[in-house]
């Protein structure tokens, strides 16, 4: 089995370069919305961090919603990320702290750990500095205000389920997920098991192939599952980045497994190159640009507008936390793909606007 490792990351130029285009186009297309509430003040500037536990280019659209806030709400937005190789609640609160010595007053982030992350946020609270969870929630009981996610589980389970239409409902199924420190991918697992349960037998699960979501280890994980089940497997799914990368290439440069049904996750060019030829079925889009634009929005309300949290607030209910303001997903296939600018849903990232300025606050 080949598969051009070259070839593989190869877009990751273009695609950062798209991602700058695509920002502009974004506010060209949210224009249409009210995007600034009323009640900020033009003279203040606040300093908003945007932050991550670690790297991954999943969030690579992150740096153009902050530029992109930073331009719309007056406000000084940066995305951050901690000096470390992979995901670190340990770095990340210490990248918190040092932010906070530097004047920055609030902070939409991505926990490092969906328990460990609120003694953190809640040493930010007792100093008056609001926080906002976004991608991924902390649970409950939480010092965040909210949290702006897709419903991870209902996510997961809607992509599983669209796999199994894509096998005709019958046979071995594999599953790649993200790290297992990571507070999404439990959430996803129980969803993609409850959803193989459902079928009553006639699907099954193989394999859970997880802490593979980086560029070096994706590779070799998939080349190993297809090299022992690939003649077996009816469908894959990957709920992360980096091996939807990995399986999308495998399966463009591997004919003989392409009756593979595979679902991907998230706008890799790789993986959109795939869908557009119909060498995989689709890919599961969040509102990657959507919910950081969204989450210093909030916290910027939060913090130099003073407004507080409705007790009527729209929030639906997650298994980890009762607060969550949800963000749409899509599935993305050969026969939708031209509507979707890269990593983004604008159409949710003015309903989430929307519902900040009308119902969730009371300013």
């Amino acid at each position: 089995m080949k598969t051009n490792l070259t070839s593989m990351f190869a877009g990751q130029d273009a695609r950062k370069t798209a991602q700058r285009v695509l920002h502009g186009a974004l506010l060209i297309t949210l224009a249409g919305v009210t995007l600034t509430g009323a009640s900020l003040a033009a003279d203040s500037k606040p300093n908003i961090g945007i932050l991550v536990p670690g790297p991954n280019a999943y969030f690579d659209p992150w740096h153009a919603a902050a530029a992109d806030a930073s331009k719309a709400f007056n406000i000084n937005a940066t995305f951050q990320v901690p000096p470390t190789d992979a995901f670190n609640l340990t770095q990340e609160n210490a990248l918190l702290d040092s932010l906070v010595a530097r004047s920055t007053v609030g902070f939409a982030l991505f926990p490092g750990d969906p328990n460990g992350t609120n003694a953190e946020e809640g040493k930010l609270a007792k100093r008056g500095i609001p926080t906002v969870n976004i991608n991924g929630c902390t649970i409950d009981p939480s010092p965040a205000l909210f949290c702006i996610s897709a419903d991870i589980y209902k996510a997961a389970r809607y992509q599983a389920e669209e796999l199994i239409k894509a096998i005709g409902g019958t046979g071995p199924i594999a599953l790649l997920a993200s790290q297992l420190t990571d507070p999404n991918t439990q959430l996803r697992i129980k969803a993609v098991k409850d959803a193989v349960a459902a079928t009553d037998g006639k699907v099954t699960l193989t394999q859970v192939v997880a802490d593979i979501d980086t560029p070096q280890l994706s590779p070799p994980a998939v080349n190993a599952l297809l090299a022992s089940q690939g003649t077996t497997l009816a469908g894959a799914m990957s709920t992360s980045y980096n091996p939807s990368i990995a399986m999308a290439v495998a399966l463009t440069d591997n004919p003989q497994f392409r009756h593979i049904k595979f679902v991907g996750a998230d706008g890799a060019p790789q993986v959109m190159d795939a869908v557009k030829q119909g060498i995989i079925t689709g890919t599961l889009f969040q509102n990657t640009y959507g919910m950081a634009y969204a989450g210093a929005y909030a916290v910027t309300k939060a913090a130099r507008d003073k407004c507080k949290v409705a007790d009527d607030a729209p929030f639906s209910a997650s298994l980890q936390t009762k607060r969550v303001l949800e963000s749409q997903v899509q599935l993305v296939t050969k026969d939708n793909i031209a509507q979707f600018p890269l990593a983004s849903i604008p159409s949710d990232t003015a309903r989430l606007i929307d519902l900040l300025d009308h119902k969730v606050f009371k300013c």
